[in-house]
């Protein structure tokens, strides 16, 4: 089989359209044959066949296709072209049972078509727009780092911290470190591209996630911080990333946070202004508390939790991993807040909730409902 592209120099076209068919699918054909003529936005250009054999076209009259992409494929006997055209049948069947299985907007499944890109890799959980067809194309795009900025240096002794996010929860992290001399944010990774080569208050973003291995194995930094505040899934995966990679996480922790003397805190998390953590009181590891969060004497936290502003526990509480609060939550002692809980802003918690359930506050009253675990 042979495809049949078009003969183009111009740069200043990504797409083209078949203006006419010269020829009919399944025909035989002869080298140099013309076979169509294909409209760009600068020009008409001819193609002619590069291979004699059977030809079968790829595409129909005015639909807008990859200037990369062929249009026809030539075979040298009928039975190559009709197994060829058996097996696209298939992945056609296949593609169209992998949409029933994700939604997607309209413009986003063209822009994947045009692509020839599959969305059933895409978390199939949420609406697919055009925002995450794009950061799969440009996944697929080759990266050129050595034009992506280096991370920072610093002076000897003082802990080159990574930053995963850059975000809003990164200028929060950042902040922090303001005033730790022996902690500095050297450099931040973000999954998003539009960000590569920013800064965030002088911080350069220097890549993706990809990139955390090589800046460990260049000794360019000591550890790392997760700044993402509003995705659990996220945080814990960017946990277990750099636990698989033998990179430490590191606190940061605001100068105004109140922590008790015998506090046990893990690694990797992020305490915002104004804090308090009272005797007794054990934390686990990567966790991100908002401003203003109090948790009294003998409280108990596990991971990957993250929470709202003004979140305060009587003594006692126990909450487990991966629990995400909201703004202005109150918790009465003696309670358990459950694995992967959600609880909504404004609520007062008197009784123990279960895991995999969420507390809803509607019309002055609290409801707890159970959810389906994914």
């Amino acid at each position: 089989m042979k495809e049949i592209l078009v003969p183009t120099t111009d740069v200043n076209s990504e797409t083209c359209s078949i203006a006419v068919w010269h020829v009919e699918d399944c025909q035989q054909i002869s080298k140099g044959d013309l076979i169509a003529e294909v409209e760009t936005s600068k020009a008409l250009i001819e193609v002619f066949a590069n291979e004699s054999g059977m030809i079968l076209r790829a595409h129909p009259v005015g639909k807008d296709i990859s200037l990369s992409a062929p249009i026809a494929y030539v075979f040298p006997s009928e039975d190559k072209l009709n197994s060829f055209k058996e097996e696209q049948n298939k992945k056609a069947e296949a593609k169209e049972h992998s949409r029933s299985h994700y939604r997607a907007t309209k413009k986003a499944q063209e822009l994947a078509d045009k692509q020839g890109l599959d969305l059933a890799s895409i978390d199939k959980g949420k609406l697919i727009t055009t925002k995450e067809v794009e950061n799969l194309i440009a996944a697929s795009t080759p990266i050129d780092y050595d034009s992506l900025p280096a991370p920072l240096t610093v002076e000897e002794g003082v802990e080159r911290v990574l930053v995963i996010g850059g975000g809003l929860g990164a200028t929060q992290v950042i902040d922090i470190f303001r005033d730790h001399p022996n902690q500095k944010a050297v450099a931040l990774v973000d999954e998003s591209r539009d960000t590569w080569g920013n800064e965030v208050y002088g911080v350069p973003v220097v890549g993706g996630s990809d990139r955390i291995g090589e800046l460990l194995e260049k000794s360019q930094i000591d550890s790392a911080i997760v700044s993402i505040s509003t995705s659990i899934p996220a945080r814990k995966k960017f946990r277990e990333l750099c636990a698989s990679l033998g990179l430490k996480m590191t606190n940061a922790i605001d100068k105004t946070a109140k922590v008790a003397a015998d506090v046990k805190m893990g690694d990797g998390n992020v305490v915002c202004a104004f804090c308090h953590f009272g005797t007794g009181t054990e934390v686990g590891d990567n966790n991100f508390f908002s401003a203003y969060n109090s948790y009294d004497h003998h409280c108990t936290l596990g991971s990957d939790i993250s929470t709202g502003p003004g979140c305060m526990a009587s003594g006692i509480v126990k909450f487990g991993d991966r629990v995400r609060l909201g703004t202005g939550i109150y918790f009465e002692p003696y309670i358990e807040i459950g694995d992967d809980v959600i609880i909504a802003s404004g609520t007062t918690i008197v009784n123990s909730v279960p895991k995999n359930h969420t507390v809803k506050a509607k019309s002055g009253k609290t409801a707890v409902v159970p959810r389906t675990a994914k």
